[in-house]
Order: structure tokens, then sequence, then C-alpha cells
């Protein structure tokens, strides 16, 4: 009996998947298309108790709504292997250490839990009938300080700048300068709250 509402509920969830990835395609707005991409993945995951987490470059997008933009969506994840499951159901083939659906033209590339990112100040987005979890603003200010103090990645001053400017009523100070003391790039926040 038990095997057969499992076939049943993986042969609904694959209808269901196949189903989203035919109304993904014609969605016109890219930020939208990933947006309700995680949301049903965060969805899936839930449902099995696990979370994923949006980080990085993707995540600078949604905060900026657009302003940024970035080529492959970064998600940190309790449980890869049920994340790639998932994704492989949504016809993603994982090449390397990225997945891709070449149909959506997106690309997800699961990566590690930021260093000392406090996943409690993650805020949840409503995406059409799906919530996105997206790192928190503070962590992601100084993920993007770390970037240019040790990867010397052209541009993040910018974002994190931006980010602040936008955030600035809601970010916790305190917390804020922590972290970024953590992880070596207090020296270099205040520039961050400055927008030139």
């Amino acid at each position: 009996m038990s095997r057969r509402k499992t076939s049943q509920s993986s042969t609904k969830r694959a209808v269901r998947a196949k189903a989203l990835v035919a109304q993904l395609r014609k969605e016109q707005n890219l930020l939208n298309l990933k947006m309700l991409l995680l949301g049903y993945i965060t969805y899936r995951l839930e449902k099995a108790k696990q979370h994923v987490f949006l980080v990085g470059g993707q995540a600078v997008e949604t905060y900026t709504a657009g302003q940024f933009t970035t080529g492959d969506m970064d998600i940190t994840t309790t449980d890869s292997k049920a994340t790639g499951r998932v994704l492989a159901s949504l016809d993603f083939e994982q090449i390397g250490m990225i997945w891709l659906n070449k149909r959506l033209g997106v690309a997800v590339h699961i990566v590690g839990l930021f260093p000392n990112a406090d996943l409690d100040k993650a805020r949840n987005m409503e995406v059409g009938p799906y919530k996105v979890n997206v790192i928190g603003v503070e962590d992601l200010i100084v993920d993007r300080l770390a970037h240019v103090k040790f990867f010397k990645v052209a541009g993040d001053m910018e974002k994190a700048k931006v980010l602040y400017t936008n955030f600035k009523r809601q970010i916790d100070e305190n917390y804020l300068r922590k972290t970024a003391k953590k992880r070596g790039v207090e020296d270099i926040l205040d520039q961050a709250k400055v927008l030139e």
C-alpha cells in the first residue's frame, strides 16, 4: 500500500514539475522566473523538512530588484542530495558544480553555508504561491566586502553600498559590525556606508 502512495506521489510531483517548467518557459521576466523556480524548490524541500537559502549574486539582484544582475543562482541548502533530486525533476542536468536547465536558460550553483551567517536574519519573500528564503542583508553586505578585500572583485563595493543605503533603516548595525569583524572586513565596512 505505501509503495502505491509513494508511486502516485512521485508521479504527481513529476507532473507538477513538468507543468512548472512549461509555465516558467512563458515567463518574460528572468528575475521572476528564477524566483518562482526557487520558490518551488523551497516548497519541495521544506515538505521534506529541509531548507534552502538564496545567497550570492542572485541575492544581491533580488534585494536590488534587478539593479545588479547575475548569471547563475547561488543557493545553500541543508541537503544537497535532496536539492539535486528536485533540480533533476525540473530537467536540470548536473555539469560539474553547476546544475543547468538549457530550456529555461538557468544555472543553479549549490554552495556551502556563508561563513558566520545567522540564518535567523534571513528574509522570507513571497513569490507567487511560494516563499523564498534570502540570506540576511547584513551577511550579504559583509560577503560583498569580503569579495572586494580578498578576491578584488570589481563592482562589489558598489553593491555593498547600494545594499546598505537601501536597507539602512532595517539593518542591525551591531550584528553588521560584529560579522564584518569576524570576516576580517571591518576596516572597509565604513566605505560601504557612504554612497558616492
